[in-house]
């Protein structure tokens, strides 16, 4: 077993540590607003957009976990930073396979109980009119995404100054807000109404995605490559 495939299965093992923290907190906490507006008929939040929305924050948090602390362990002990950049690359890409399933089957469940109890399930969010498909690209995109950009923020300020890392945090926001506007997850209309048209496409939105995601991931490779470790 090469050293990238045990940075890869040392990370996923404290990645899912952590997510399995993250999941039950996010389901207690679900659960209560369930019972608090158990009482109305029709609700205009659902547990996809919840999950959807809370999740990619927790990926981006992982991001800017991955930059001093696991660099440095990792070299440490041997690890060349190929090996560290391809590694945490790899698991976090399965982290986001893994939690994406674990959305869909907590969506499942969510249609299940409001099919049961008898309540109407609010389609408010223009996203939840789009096929399980797309919803499902969307997610494993978007929380890969926001590992990568988490990543990328913690990387620009541990290698160059802070108004450089500053810069990428800018950059950064301006990725998320055109990713948002074409997935249709949470940007208001009047935000980038030159993309309306594009945006109604899936497959311009999935080649978007692919080529933010792959713009990143060679970006963090350059600036991995000669990582000097700081104290």
């Amino acid at each position: 077993m090469n050293k990238s495939t045990l940075v890869a299965k040392a990370t996923l093992h404290t990645f899912v540590k952590w997510s399995k923290w993250y999941t039950a907190m996010f389901i207690c906490i679900f659960l209560v607003i369930v019972v608090l507006v158990s009482y109305l008929s029709t609700y205009d939040w659902s547990l996809l957009q919840g999950y959807l929305q809370s999740t990619r924050i927790f990926f981006l948090i992982l991001g800017l976990m991955s930059m001093r602390g696991f660099l440095e362990y990792f070299v440490s002990n041997g690890v060349t930073r190929k090996d560290y950049f391809k590694g945490l690359a790899s698991a976090s890409a399965r982290l986001a396979i893994v939690m994406t399933i674990a959305g869909l089957i907590l969506y499942g469940l969510e249609r299940l109980v409001y099919f049961v109890a008898g309540w109407e399930f609010s389609h408010a969010w223009p996203f939840m009119e789009q096929s399980l498909f797309i919803q499902t690209v969307a997610m494993l995109s978007t929380f890969f995404l926001f590992y990568l950009l988490g990543w990328f923020i913690s990387a620009g300020y541990y290698k160059f100054n802070p108004y450089a890392g500053f810069g990428i945090v800018m950059l950064c926001v301006a990725v998320v807000i055109v990713h948002n506007r074409f997935w249709g997850l949470d940007v208001p209309d009047p935000v980038l109404i030159w993309s309306n048209g594009l945006s109604s496409s899936p497959f311009i939105s999935v080649l978007l995605s692919a080529a933010f995601i792959a713009g990143l991931l060679w970006l963090l490779r350059q600036m991995t490559k000669n990582m000097e470790i700081t104290a």
